[in-house]
């Protein structure tokens, strides 16, 4: 059966996730980051998440296995945040980012994890990105920032 791409995503975006930036080191220097809202806790024994990323995305070149990203939970007042890094409206001053654990963590997000990357699955027009969680904090008792039909907002 086919679908309707624009009623798949209707769909889809009735479920109210979190937001989160995946961020990693790149190569030559600085860090790219990505919106994600297709983020999830994994396991408990061992701890792991998964996200996933459209194969044309640009942090897919930065995304192999065994390399360490960070994982930013947004709070709700970050939305133009979470915009940057969909590419939906940048920001005239750049985010920042500061280390914890030699990874980079978006400096106002109320959650972080450190995480290493240990499967990458193709799955359509996605890549499944499996990671093992080898630190986290809390930083802020905020409430999230949650994507909820098309766009993010907050939810009363």
């Amino acid at each position: 059966m086919i679908f309707d791409k624009k009623k798949l995503k209707e769909v889809a975006g009735s479920f109210p996730t979190g937001v989160t930036v995946i961020s990693v080191k790149k190569p030559m220097g600085g860090t790219h980051g990505m919106t994600a809202s297709s983020f999830l806790s994994l396991s408990l024994n061992p701890p792991m998440v998964l996200f996933s990323v459209k194969n044309e995305n640009e942090i897919i070149k930065y995304i192999e296995k065994g390399r360490g990203l960070g994982i930013s939970i947004l709070s709700e007042d970050m939305i133009d945040e979470s915009n940057h890094f969909a590419n939906i409206k940048l920001m005239k001053k750049t985010p920042v980012f500061y280390n914890e654990d030699e990874i980079k963590i978006l400096k106002g997000s109320i959650a972080w994890y450190s995480v290493e990357v240990s499967k990458i699955y193709n799955e359509g027009d996605h890549k499944i990105i499996i990671c093992e969680i080898k630190n986290l904090g809390i930083k802020s008792k905020k409430n999230p920032l949650l994507y909820y039909k098309g766009y993010s907002k907050i939810i009363a």
